[in-house]
């Protein structure tokens, strides 16, 4: 029984974690990535961050393509209140890896759903708590001279090699790659955009 959508679906996003996860729920959609800054901006909470951005990168695409319904997102990693990024060497790596270090930390996730003829715009903000395991220095030099750190915020990927460290999650185990699905699901079904036919 597939899956059908009343209006056509883009995500405004480049990330391949998070198009693999639309795939595996049976979704069809394009992929028009958003040119934002990214940067943060002055006194902002991480949830205000991934909410903001979510918002601006579904609706920088969706005023280009005003008759499709268009998801943004956003998904950062914070320990202690600091936002992890993505590393962009192996030096960064190691030291955001040190710090999640048999310690938990939460991941954020804004996302945002954006229609300019329908008049929509959704947004909300999913959270889970990630447990990592005590890691040994040799797992972690492992680790940092695979390829998966670099383009994931934290420096893991939970769906990849990084899952071995992993004690547990508590929410959804999608936001942690980068797009919570049960929750953008429901609210294309709130929306009678999304239909099980």
């Amino acid at each position: 029984m597939p899956i059908t959508l009343s209006l056509p679906l883009i995500l405004a996003s480049a990330s391949p974690r998070r198009k693999e996860l639309l795939r595996l729920a049976g979704l069809p959609f394009k992929v028009a990535p958003a040119q934002i800054n990214e940067a943060g901006r002055g006194p902002e909470t991480p949830q205000e961050h991934v909410r903001r951005l979510s918002l601006e990168k579904a609706q920088a695409v969706a005023r280009e393509n005003p008759a499709s319904v268009v998801l943004g997102a956003d998904t950062i990693v914070v320990i202690d209140g600091a936002v992890l990024g993505k590393p962009e060497s192996k030096k960064q790596a190691r030291e955001m890896l040190q710090r999640l270090n048999n310690r938990s930390h939460t991941v954020f996730t804004g996302y945002t759903l954006s229609c300019v003829s329908a008049k929509i715009c959704r947004t909300g903000i999913a959270r889970s708590c990630v447990r990592f395991k005590k890691m040994a220095p040799e797992e972690i030099d492992w680790y940092v001279g695979t390829k998966e750190p670099y383009d994931k915020a934290g420096g893991y990927a939970a769906q990849g090699r990084g899952a071995a460290f992993i004690r547990s999650i508590s929410g959804s185990y999608t936001n942690v790659i980068g797009l919570p699905l049960a929750n953008v699901l429901d609210e294309l079904k709130k929306l009678n955009i999304l239909h099980y036919r």
